[in-house]
């Protein structure tokens, strides 16, 4: 993928997306799926995953991805704005369900998935334990491990955390084939569908070549699989049965 400098994308109108470079984040990948799904075209701007990223600060009070930037309009940072965005200037079917049970359904879900303290935030502690575990406490000083605020202490309530999502998630997924659906919600996809597919990756990435992440990185996300052990088949039937039909493979980051 061609990446933007931010001092380029400053210059532009349009859509920018500041997505993270060189690995497959599931927040900038999902991201990318959701204005692809609603043929928004963007130009995507590189940020340095775990950097400073002074420049991308400067420019929208951010130094994380993704970030949506539309015009002159604020900078969207959380999933909801971006799906939001997304739905206001694209087109084709919507990815947030009319049906009021329906929609509370899908942002409760996706919350738990992509949210703070949701798979996502807690699969990271478990990626940063199995390092603490490797290295020793030397690594608690580092700024990754001070900037997500580890405590060894949590590591079980993390696991339990983990597992309770995807326990729901596939009840959730067995409730919906029993009822003639491929969807998480309803009969139609949705924002909750494509965040699944992309998180999902921390649980079990794509081989090369539909997944051609940096080693280090496969090897660091294996660790939440590796923490909490079996898992249902139908969370990656799921997921899988999405990509075929709506996203793109190979992966490109």
């Amino acid at each position: 993928m061609d990446y933007l400098s931010v001092s380029e994308a400053r210059e532009m109108n349009g859509l920018r997306l500041v997505l993270t470079q060189g690995v497959p984040g599931p927040w900038s990948e999902a991201a990318k799926a959701v204005f692809r799904q609603k043929n928004v075209a963007f130009s995507p701007v590189a940020q340095a995953g775990g950097g400073p990223n002074p420049e991308l600060i400067d420019w929208c009070r951010h130094r994380n991805a993704p970030v949506a930037l539309y015009n002159d309009e604020p900078p969207r940072v959380r999933w909801m704005e971006i799906v939001e965005l997304a739905e206001r200037i694209g087109d084709g079917p919507s990815l947030i369900p009319d049906a009021i049970d329906q929609r509370m359904a899908m942002v409760g879900l996706v919350n738990e998935i992509a949210g703070e303290s949701g798979f996502a935030w807690h699969a990271r502690h478990l990626m940063l334990a199995a390092g603490h575990q490797q290295a020793g406490d030397k690594v608690l000083s580092t700024p990754m491990y001070q900037e997500y605020g580890y405590d060894p202490a949590t590591t079980d309530s993390a696991i339990a955390r983990v597992k309770q999502v995807l326990d729901h998630l596939a009840q959730r997924i067995a409730d919906q084939k029993a009822r003639g659906s491929d969807y998480l919600i309803g009969a139609a996809l949705s924002a909750a569908d494509i965040y699944w597919a992309y998180f999902s990756q921390l649980l079990e990435s794509y081989p090369e070549p539909k997944n051609p992440m940096p080693a280090g990185l496969r090897g660091a996300w294996s660790m939440v699989a590796a923490a909490i052990g079996d898992y249902p088949a139908g969370l990656i039937e799921q997921r899988d049965g999405i990509f075929d039909k709506y996203l793109e493979l190979p992966l490109r980051f």
